[in-house]
Formats: C-alpha cells, sequence, structure tokens
C-alpha cells in the first residue's frame, strides 16, 4: 500500500516500436522505478482500452492508467489522431499524456501541446527527461518505498538525515519537496541520536516507538567524529550492515578513509543536494524503490496546453 489517500500511478505506453518500449521498460528499471507499466501497439488499441472495447473489456485486466506515454508515428492511428479523440472525450482528457516521440518537428510540438498533451518529449526517453515531465503533473508525486514483508505490499520509507548545519537540512527539505517526494524527512544532529533511532530505543512525544529508519542520509563530518563514529557502529552491527546510506559531500580523500564493513555499500552525492543524484543513488539499493503515486480515487492531472 502507499501512503494514506494515494495509490501508485499506471503507466500506459502506446508504440508500436518493440524496441522503443523495452528501452522505456529498462529504463524505469534502471532508475527503480516501481510503477507498473502496460503497452498498446497503436492509437485505436489505445482508444480500445481507454473505452474497454474488445479484448480490453474486462476493467479488472485493462486498469484506468493515470499516465499515458504516446507515440506519434504508429500504424491504424497516430498519435496526434488519438489525442484529439481523446480530447473529445471530458472522462478520458484528465488523463495526463506525455508525448513520447522521434519528431522534433516544431509543428508536432505545437499540434501536441494545443490537443492537451502535458509534455513533450523526444525519443530516446531517461529517466531526467521524464521527471521533467512528472514536475508538470501536480497531483502526482514521487514515493520512496520498501517491500513490506513478502509479495508485492509495499510502504513508504522512513528517511533520516543525520546532519547538524540546519542550512543542508532546509536545502534538503526545499529540493526533495520542489521534486515531489511525498516522504517526510526527519533530522538529527547527532551521532548518538542516530543511533538510538537505528536501534530502534528512540519514541514519539506519546511514547509510541519510532520506526526503524529505511535510508539515512549522513554527513560524515555530522559533530567533527560522531558521522565516522555511526558509520562504524552501522557496518559492525549486524541488524543494521543491510542499511541502505547515503554519504553527503566529503572529498575523495576523506571517502577512502570512511570505515565500513557492511553489506549495503555507502554511496556518496554532493550537497547541495540535487534530486537526480538522490534518485541515481536510492537506485543502488535494492530494498528501495522509488515510485510514482497520486491520489487514491482520483487522475494524476489535467491536460493542458504550454
Amino acid at each position: 500500500m502507499s501512503a494514506a489517500g494515494t495509490k501508485p500511478v499506471l503507466i500506459l505506453m502506446a508504440d508500436d516500436d518493440p524496441e522503443d518500449c523495452l528501452l522505456t521498460k529498462k529504463t524505469l528499471q534502471k532508475a527503480r522505478l516501481g510503477n507498473e507499466l502496460r503497452f498498446v501497439q497503436d492509437g485505436q488499441e489505445l482508444l480500445d482500452y481507454l473505452g474497454r472495447s474488445g479484448k480490453f473489456a474486462d476493467p479488472a485486466s485493462s486498469p484506468r492508467p493515470d499516465l499515458i506515454l504516446l507515440d506519434l508515428n504508429m500504424p491504424n492511428m497516430a498519435g496526434l489522431d488519438s489525442l484529439w479523440e481523446i480530447n473529445l472525450r471530458p472522462a478520458l482528457r484528465k488523463i495526463p499524456i506525455v508525448i513520447l516521440t522521434a519528431s522534433e518537428a516544431s509543428l508536432d510540438i505545437s499540434d501536441s501541446y494545443n490537443l492537451g498533451a502535458y509534455a513533450y518529449l523526444v525519443k530516446p526517453v531517461t529517466f531526467a527527461k521524464l521527471h521533467e515531465a512528472v514536475l508538470r503533473l501536480k497531483s502526482c508525486s514521487y514515493e520512496l518505498a520498501v517491500p513490506s514483508g513478502s509479495g508485492d505490499a509495499v510502504r513508504p520509507a522512513v528517511i533520516v538525515m543525520a546532519d547538524d548545519d540546519p542550512e543542508h537540512c532546509l536545502q534538503a527539505t526545499k529540493t526533495l519537496q520542489a521534486a515531489g517526494l511525498g516522504n517526510a524527512l526527519t533530522y538529527v544532529t547527532n551521532g548518538a541520536e542516530l543511533l538510538e533511532r537505528l536501534q530502534g530505543r528512540h519514541a514519539h512525544g506519546d511514547g509510541t516507538p519510532a520506526p526503524r529508519p529505511d535510508l539515512v542520509l549522513l554527513d560524515p563530518g555530522l559533530q567533527q567524529t560522531e558521522g565516522r563514529h555511526a558509520l562504524a557502529e552501522i557496518a559492525a552491527a549486524p541488524a543494521l550492515r543491510d542499511l541502505p546510506v547515503i554519504l553527503l559531500g566529503g572529498s575523495k580523500d576523506d571517502r577512502a578513509d570512511l570505515p565500513w564493513a557492511g553489506t549495503a555499500e555507502p554511496v556518496f552525492i554532493e550537497t547541495p543536494i540535487d534530486f537526480l543524484a538522490f534518485a541515481d543513488a536510492v537506485a543502488a539499493f535494492p530494498s528501495l524503490a522509488l515510485r510514482l503515486v497520486t491520489k487514491a480515487g482520483g487522475q494524476a492531472g489535467t491536460a493542458g496546453a504550454a
């Protein structure tokens, strides 16, 4: 499940080129974007899917998408024609559509926006390009998720940032929120409090135990030596050795000299934090996955011209 009131975004890609479909799938997998991606082969199939017609009649096997990736050059019905048809149907034009095509023609770009496309991306797709489009989906956000036992069940990750510089903490909050990350960020200013949380000894104000962090953003220079000490403690504790740790800043010499013997090798990102660097770092940890979520019972946005 997702955070209260949200659900994972289902992505439907309309493209007749199997290589482009595979490349898009691999791009999302590489970024560990844990959203379901479905495919239709042309504009007519897209309309059949959205209208639950023919082989797509069963709503259980053809759930309504929250985001459409639409190629323009397809047989049977081209992308712009299907975009025109979708724009004529009030119930469908609420679904955000991102054009994903090889065409860089200015007429295709202007026609796409005039017909309600939310963004226009030129192939090949990259996570950075997709992120720029996602920023335009006002009610769509990212969620960093972790497995919850067996099966497909997931829950929002608990993120703790250990840094004694309030400006760094404020900048991180603003950057991740501006990028649409919906997870709350908890801050600690010393190594002792970080270890207290990691060892399950921290409680909320009402006395309920605080959940153990699923991801730690750690300044190695925290309180001079406390960051290094905390990292050594994490690496030495069997229950913590698989904990994902992202180390913030530091020179190459500092990084090479840091203590570590854990199984989840820490990764480094520069400060101030950049969301794409954060997402790339998160992708290194198999226990974490970014995914797009939207309001439960709603759509990820409404289409409109640029």
